[in-house]
């Protein structure tokens, strides 16, 4: 009987001790909720002038400190936007006292952008995030999303990574926690480690738990190319990839016709990895090695199941936030933006905003109308546009003739030609960094 009961006393004992040293263990939740209510900010961007797919109007989100000593906020590009415009945060839970920030960087292919704030705007305690750029993010963690949801500030949602995951070309963190508007450009924290292990980014309407978070392993390069003074916007391998599902897979479909050098990759060929560098396992990691490169790269390729490195020419991307406009009569006027180099029948020039009530949508100009000519030219860019207008006086009616495509036709032929007149009022050149 004494046996037995001595027994039950170290099995006690042994439990309490474990309990005790599972409680040591266990992470500070309240802690990393305090931590990050000193490193997280309100977003707002105002846009008067859209570039395409962006909106008029005024939108807000979240973002987070990431160098307190350089005053760098990480938010969603959707957030600080990619038009022309007024960008301010709010800290703490003031309402009333905005402070404009400037935008330094928006990405092309990832939703996020880099705002910065003068640091002495910042609260003394204001601490920065730490980003966990080498987690291993696993299914089933413990995650907690926080932000700004439908302005109700500093909130957390918790629940599990259910998934990590290649959307097109982005790798995302998909988990249960709720995302709501407000929400965008927070960080997704992990709660094991208290480190940022993405970038809240969106939900899915009418799908409770499932939202999604740019993975911070591809966000982390871009900061430190940021702060080497190098651009790190994604250049352009001149092949189209090859689609498997609803993914773009490593494999080529075929390369940019008229581009010298592309003959280098071959339909069929498997890109690998960049010569001398690990493998890769999908689009998001190779744009993520891309970054920082310029004019060629060596790949490791394999063709036919034999491995070879071949070089390949890299075609250069204008960065999101230098990309211009034109406006007048109540009409915005953008550069098409096209993945390839591959000569194109359409204009160069088409309408992506058109203000209501101004003189252009009474004429019946309508969004994506490619503009044909404009007085009679055919212009090539903006910057050409812009100059030509300033000489004409601003009374003058200026023939326009624009390429309009049909529904459900293919665009290259398919399309109607109609004739309007713009007076060059208001003429601008507007840069989307502005």
């Amino acid at each position: 009987m004494a046996l037995a009961r001595l027994s039950i006393l170290t099995a006690s004992v042994l439990a309490l001790s474990a309990h005790a040293a599972s409680a040591q263990s266990a992470p500070d939740l309240g802690g990393m909720l305090r931590d990050a209510q000193r490193y997280t900010v309100k977003v707002r961007a105002t846009v008067n002038w859209p570039f395409a797919p962006e909106q008029f109007g005024t939108g807000q989100g979240t973002g987070f400190v990431i160098d307190r000593e350089k005053g760098w906020i990480l938010t969603n590009a959707h957030v600080a936007k990619r038009s022309a415009a007024t960008v301010e945060i709010a800290l703490g839970d003031s309402e009333a006292d905005w402070i404009p920030v400037e935008r330094i960087y928006a990405d092309n292919y990832l939703d996020i952008a880099v705002i910065r704030v003068a640091p002495d705007k910042l609260p003394a305690d204001t601490t920065q995030a730490k980003l966990g750029c080498g987690q291993d993010i696993k299914q089933g963690s413990s995650v907690v999303a926080y932000g700004h949801p439908i302005n109700l500030t500093f909130t957390a949602t918790r629940g599990i990574v259910s998934s990590v995951r290649t959307l097109g070309y982005q790798e995302f963190v998909q988990m249960d926690a709720s995302i709501n508007p407000g929400n965008s450009g927070g960080p997704l924290l992990a709660v094991d480690a208290g480190e940022v292990i993405g970038v809240n980014t969106a939900n899915f309407p009418g799908a409770p738990g499932l939202g999604l978070a740019t993975s911070i392993r591809h966000v982390c390069p871009i900061m430190d190319l940021l702060a080497k003074g190098q651009d790190p916007t994604v250049p352009t391998l001149p092949v189209y990839w090859l689609k498997q599902g609803r993914n773009e897979t490593l494999t080529v479909a075929m390369p940019f016709p008229n581009v010298t050098g592309a003959g280098h990759l071959l339909t069929g060929d498997i890109i690998q990895s960049l010569a001398g560098g690990k493998k890769l396992a999908g689009l998001p990691d190779l744009y993520t090695a891309l970054r920082g490169k310029t004019e060629a790269v060596t790949l490791t390729i394999s063709r036919g199941g034999v491995t070879s490195d071949v070089k390949v020419p890299l075609i250069p991307t204008k960065p999101a936030l230098s990309r211009q406009a034109v406006t007048l009569g109540g009409l915005l006027v953008a550069e098409r933006q096209a993945l390839d180099a591959e000569p194109s029948e359409l204009p160069a020039l088409r309408i992506e905003f058109i203000r209501q009530g101004e003189a252009a949508s009474r004429a019946g100009f309508q969004p994506w109308d490619h503009l044909e000519s404009v007085g009679g030219q055919r212009f090539t860019s903006v910057v050409a546009l812009h100059e030509w207008l300033k000489t004409r006086p601003a009374t003058e009616r200026i023939p326009v003739l624009v390429r309009r495509h049909i529904a459900s036709f293919d665009r290259r032929i398919g399309a109607e030609y109609h004739r309007f007149e713009v007076q060059p009022a208001d003429v601008r050149l507007l840069k989307a960094g502005d």
